[in-house]
């Protein structure tokens, strides 16, 4: 492999363990140079994103963007059991900014193609992921 059509930072660097005693270090904008180095060297040819909501999706399209390297895709948690209004805020920004949203997790894990129903959960961690999905519904933090 000479080159990787699409890389997505997976997750924000958003868990600080620390941060309730005052020490956080967040390592977002190391992560963004990184991934605009491997663009400008032609490893990579496409940047994308994922989990990012408004705020953080515009400071990373603003330091991508600096550097010349266009932000192309933000994956995040998005079906008709999951539209969070934070999410629909997500979605209009990425168009504003021409960037393609995609959704994972569209058919809620198997709920909306009924593999799965509130009395037929699966085993494992599975079961808790979608336990958001059955106990309310668009309107639960995922």
């Amino acid at each position: 492999v000479e080159s990787i059509d699409l890389y997505q930072i997976h997750f924000p660097d958003i868990i600080q363990p620390f941060k309730a005693f005052g020490f956080e270090r967040r390592k977002d904008v190391i992560y963004w140079d990184g991934i605009a180095q491997c663009y400008e060297q032609g490893l990579i040819k496409n940047v994308g994103v994922s989990n990012y909501g408004p705020a953080l999706l515009t400071r990373a399209y603003e330091a991508l963007q600096a550097r010349g390297v266009p932000l192309v895709s933000n994956q995040i948690n998005f079906s008709l059991l999951c539209r969070k209004q934070n999410n629909q805020a997500t979605v209009d920004l990425c168009r504003e900014l021409g960037i393609v949203p995609i959704g994972y997790f569209p058919l809620a894990n198997g709920l909306l193609a009924g593999r799965y129903s509130a009395e037929n959960m699966p085993k494992g961690l599975k079961a808790r992921s979608m336990r958001k999905y059955v106990e309310g519904g668009a309107d639960q933090r995922t």
